[in-house]
């Protein structure tokens, strides 16, 4: 019963699903501050950054280039978190270029790319909580907000945030999905990435 529910925590914040977590919230929470993306547009973040990835995975594991979906071989997510960095790479071109996006969603994308960017690179030698990594970038990313925009809701939903992370670290480490150390590496690396970028330059 436990794996279970550490399993269902694992998947409804999967690292994938951060992107489309944070811009619904932030449509909630200060739908001016992301303008011009509306409820029509958000679908299509959902898809280029949750849906196109993971057909992609899904591609590999039928290929039988990876075992797993759960790619707890380190070797095995090289490729497909390199794939995620080229589609991530490829949204956030289109979403600033293109569709010309304001500086702050810009940043939250370029910031959320360089992220998965370093993931990629550093499980070229050593594995890291993706989990861990990407709740704390959202987390970095409200941290950022609340200290900000002191008068919005951000503190509140930076709270639920904190507890969320907090489940979905403990739900990795129950499942001998990662050790203590990684599950820090992967704090670490989101949480500096992204709360640093949306600080400085927002």
């Amino acid at each position: 019963m436990a794996d279970r529910i550490n399993t269902f925590i694992s998947f409804i914040f999967h690292p994938l699903l951060m992107p489309s977590m944070t811009f619904l919230i932030l449509f909630w929470l200060m739908p001016d501050l992301i303008k011009p993306l509306t409820l029509v547009t958000l679908p299509f973040l959902f898809i280029t950054t949750f849906l196109i990835p993971l057909l992609s995975i899904s591609m590999l594991k039928f290929s039988g280039s990876i075992s797993s979906f759960k790619l707890e071989n380190r070797r095995e997510r090289i490729m497909p978190f390199s794939f995620v960095s080229i589609f991530y790479g490829l949204t956030t071109y289109l979403f600033v270029f293109k569709i010309q996006v304001n500086e702050t969603i810009a940043i939250i994308l370029v910031s959320t790319t360089v992220l998965i960017l370093a993931l990629t690179v550093i499980t070229f030698w050593v594995k890291i909580s993706i989990h861990a990594a990407g709740m704390s970038g959202v987390v970095g990313y409200f941290l950022v907000f609340g200290l900000k925009f002191p008068n919005s809701q951000a503190i509140y939903v930076l709270l639920v945030l904190l507890v969320a992370a907090g489940l979905v670290m403990s739900a990795r480490l129950q499942l001998n999905a990662h050790s203590p150390r990684e599950i820090l590496a992967g704090t670490v690396t989101g949480l500096g990435i992204c709360f640093s970028s949306l600080y400085w330059f927002v």
